[in-house]
């Protein structure tokens, strides 16, 4: 996974046409080569890795093409499915 190379960062906003800014003199002078170089990493889990495994294997394209033809031909179109559906939602707290 790869975080670098963003070209997005809400927390540097895009610089706008307004007025020069006085720098201070030690911002100016100071050089390029002095300045720290900034590097992020990422390190993920064997669970991490599990779970993707686990996850990826759970939806290969037959799952889906099942799911897909159930989801079309209303097979979720019930009331009880609708009850569990609405119960795990508030029980989970996802609203």
């Amino acid at each position: 996974m790869r975080i670098n190379g963003s070209s997005f960062d809400p927390l540097r906003p895009t610089p706008t046409s307004s007025p020069a800014v006085q720098r201070p003199a030690q911002e100016i002078t100071q050089s390029p080569a002095t300045k720290p170089v900034k590097s992020d990493s990422v390190q993920i889990s064997d669970a991490g890795r599990r779970l993707n495994t686990e996850q990826a294997n759970a939806l290969n394209p037959e799952r889906v093409a099942e799911l897909r033809t159930k989801v079309l031909t209303g097979a979720y179109n019930t009331l009880d499915v609708v009850d569990q559906v609405a119960r795990r939602i508030l029980t989970r707290g996802d609203l």
